[in-house]
């Protein structure tokens, strides 16, 4: 959670850009509604039975910490169309993109033209 810490830390950064944070999980909706609590400014989702995460393809065996299936964690940019722009998917489980680079990418991908 402290990859939510952060986001949530630069929530004005974001918002300056017109662009949210979505964060999909397996948690149950129970966990999901917890998390959402601490990070307001991030939509929390629960995928416990895992389709949205299926469907994007961002399930992976062994990737998490106990050797199990986890979502790997992904960072996708999808535009105001719908139309994926950038995906992000790090070859280890513990790596994460700062929330500068995310911004970075937004700037980059997304940027209003």
């Amino acid at each position: 959670m402290v990859e939510l810490g952060q986001l949530e830390s630069h929530h004005q950064d974001f918002a300056a850009r017109d662009t949210r944070i979505v964060a999909v999980s397996l948690d149950a909706q129970e966990d999901a509604t917890r998390t959402a609590k601490k990070f307001p400014h991030l939509l929390i989702v629960s995928d416990e039975q895992g389709s949205i995460s299926g469907a994007a393809e961002v399930i992976g065996p062994h990737h998490g910490p106990d050797g199990k299936e986890t979502v790997s964690p992904t960072t996708i940019l999808i535009d105001r169309r719908g139309q994926v722009r950038w995906v992000f998917r790090p070859e280890r489980f513990i790596e994460r993109l700062k929330p500068e680079e995310v911004l970075s990418r937004v700037d980059e991908y997304l940027a209003r033209k």
